[in-house]
């Protein structure tokens, strides 16, 4: 099949099918209508599934890991037109993803699954303000972490660590204090640190006092 015999295809199957916005997503894919789908690159694959999702409007998407395994500029790409999805049609779209820069990027809601176990649910805002990550900077050398309650993950050699953590950053940066350190550095994390820490915290970890 060539690629216009793949979307006439599919328009007999969605009553729903919009021919227009059929052709605006291949024209800002790049799709050549000739082109047979055998003949294509894994970038233009993509760009033509990504098309024959779309093309009906569905009401949701459900997508795993939709950019797996693409070069950033098609990736870029795709997310972009997730993002106008969300953005201009009001349409839901769930998906799995291990890049989870990507769905800082585009989330609001997100779900962290770790072992088949949800450790981590909320709207994405809610979920990044609820941790912090501080850097504390002891008197004193250590050779292991410091145990901190509230802490998630720590991480450090010397006299500097960083930990990341769900407990309210002033309780704490005080009891850092207790053990003879200060903060030197705070911020809220990433997403990538979020899940890290969440993780970590569900495995067996020696510490010290």
């Amino acid at each position: 099949m060539t690629i216009a015999e793949l979307l006439r295809y599919l328009r007999a199957l969605y009553p729903g099918w919009d021919d227009a916005f059929a052709d605006s997503l291949r024209e800002r894919f790049d799709l050549d209508p000739g082109a047979r789908i055998k003949g294509l690159s894994q970038g233009e694959r993509a760009r033509t599934c990504w098309l024959a999702a779309m093309a009906y409007r569905p009401e949701l998407l459900v997508l795993d890991e939709p950019s797996t395994g693409l070069d950033p500029i098609v990736r870029r790409e795709i997310l972009a037109a997730i993002i106008r999805t969300i953005a201009e049609e009001g349409r839901t779209v769930l998906f799995s993803s291990h890049l989870l820069d990507e769905v800082e990027r585009m989330a609001d809601w997100v779900a962290m699954i770790d072992r088949g176990k949800i450790v981590l649910c909320g709207p994405l805002e809610e979920v990044e303000a609820a941790h912090r990550r501080l850097t504390f900077r002891f008197d004193e050398p250590r050779s292991q972490p410091p145990r901190l309650a509230g802490a998630l993950s720590c991480e450090g050699f010397g006299r500097d660590w960083t930990t990341v953590c769900g407990a309210p950053a002033e309780s704490l940066a005080g009891e850092a204090s207790g053990l003879g350190a200060q903060v030197i550095d705070g911020e809220i994390p990433s997403l990538d640190e979020i899940f890290v820490a969440r993780v970590r915290s569900r495995q067996p970890v020696t510490q010290e006092h």
